[in-house]
């Protein structure tokens, strides 16, 4: 059941960002620029599916269409970003595949662990991954 439900999420994933895609590289070039947000819908729209999945990823993106129109709103509008799924490793578990909990009595293990952290979920962190 897991199973499906992951494929049923992956196959509307990838229907929503071949649209999104297809309308980035043959539509949008076609139209004046009209989007009163920054930034444009179309991106607005990828993160979103990129960071909060399909269902809630799309829900956002349904909502913000609806308020890119003459009566709605303009400027700066992001992506919520999920906080929920924060996490933090330590530097040198990453590196060397060491757990915190066998290394506790080395003082190198100690100071590592107390100070060196890298970020793989931040807002930037992401941002980073997706202009790749």
């Amino acid at each position: 059941m897991i199973c499906l439900k992951i494929l049923v999420n992956r196959i509307f994933y990838l229907i929503l960002f071949s649209f999104i895609n297809i309308y980035q590289k043959i539509i949008s070039p076609m139209l004046p620029a009209r989007c009163r947000y920054y930034p444009t819908c179309s991106n607005y729209g990828k993160q979103a599916l990129a960071w909060h999945g399909v269902w809630k990823g799309g829900w956002l993106l349904l909502k913000r269409l609806g308020r890119c129109q003459p009566w709605g709103g303009h400027g700066v509008d992001f992506v919520p970003i999920p906080l929920a799924s924060y996490h933090y490793k330590p530097l040198y578990s990453a590196l060397t595949g060491t757990d915190e909990k066998n290394e506790l009595n080395d003082a190198n293990s100690r100071r590592l662990t107390s100070s060196v952290y890298r970020d793989n979920s931040s807002y930037v962190a992401r941002l980073n991954y997706l202009m790749r």
